[in-house]
């Protein structure tokens, strides 16, 4: 498969809702503007940051359809997830996104099942992937949220033979050590997408040349200053908005970081609308409090200056 590696910041964004929990499919297209005037090169559609477990199969071809018809008028790579808790609806859900237009697909192991191995995975993602080969496959490797912990090297070795449309991972792991021996498999034949905002500078120092990542929806100024100082020499000043940067995403934190980091979208004029799962709707007391913790460390005011 001839396939170009992903560079830049790849926004893993929300699903917009209305208030009945209906989706909202009018918001992708203003997603979409809001993010190429933030200098993003890709969206990840329908993962944790979109509530992907979330919304039935059918909401996500919605979703995906879409999504694919507005990237159409613009140059954003559009990668959808396909995970799915019954694997038939992922091999729906793969051919869904192939039909709009994506150009990759990524799973991860459904969480709370009973895979455990390596073996197990491959023979998981082998059915689902191996009917969709000319679509490029990313890995979603999430142990925090899969529940499977395995070495992504090993699996990257093994499944090059058994999954055909394989091309890298999206890398949701802080083994650092992992990450570099991922990188080197092969002479360098896999792409590996770094994704853990706060340690953007550890993956930029293992080589990796994109990045997913929930706040790049609506701090992707302060990353490209990060990358830019980064790529000049410049360590300290890298380093800098790396610290701005673990210390904006503890504060959202605090207040539940999915659903927060959402209603937080409304302060970039984009309305996503509430949280799918009603309980962890941030009340406006809490939403109150998140923006005068953020305004205290500058943080609307650093973005907006840029």
């Amino acid at each position: 498969m001839n396939y170009k590696k992903l560079e830049g910041l790849i926004a893993a964004v929300h699903t917009p809702i209305n208030d009945d929990f209906s989706l909202n499919l009018d918001c992708v297209k203003i997603q979409a503007e809001h993010l190429i005037k933030c200098g993003v090169s890709g969206v990840f559609v329908s993962g944790t940051t979109g509530e992907g477990l979330s919304f039935s199969s059918e909401e996500k071809m919605e979703l995906f359809q879409t999504w694919g018809n507005v990237i159409k008028s613009n140059h954003l790579i559009f990668i959808a997830n396909i995970g799915h808790q019954v694997q038939t609806d992922s091999f729906s859900l793969a051919l869904a996104a192939k039909n709009a237009g994506a150009h990759a697909i990524s799973a991860m192991c459904p969480p709370k099942s009973k895979i455990n191995s390596i073996l197990g995975l491959i023979q998981w993602l082998k059915p689902i992937i191996n009917k969709t080969p000319d679509i490029p496959f990313y890995y979603y490797d999430s142990p925090k949220i899969s529940g499977l912990n395995i070495d992504m090297t090993e699996f990257l070795n093994i499944a090059t033979d058994e999954l055909k449309s394989l091309v890298g991972l999206k890398f949701n792991n802080q083994n650092l050590s992992m990450l570099k021996n991922c990188l080197k498999i092969k002479n360098g034949k896999f792409d590996i997408l770094f994704a853990v905002d706060e340690m953007l500078i550890s993956g930029l120092d293992q080589g990796c040349k994109g990045a997913v990542g929930s706040s790049y929806n609506f701090a992707a100024s302060i990353y490209h200053k990060l990358i830019k100082a980064y790529h000049s020499g410049n360590r300290n000043e890298a380093e800098k908005w790396q610290d701005f940067s673990i210390q904006f995403i503890n504060i959202i934190a605090k207040y539940d970081y999915l659903p927060a980091s959402k209603k937080l979208m409304q302060k970039f004029n984009i309305d996503c609308g509430p949280f799918r799962t009603k309980h962890l709707e941030l009340s406006k007391d809490k939403l109150k409090s998140l923006y005068i913790e953020l305004d205290q460390i500058k943080f609307f005011e650093t973005i907006n200056a840029i």
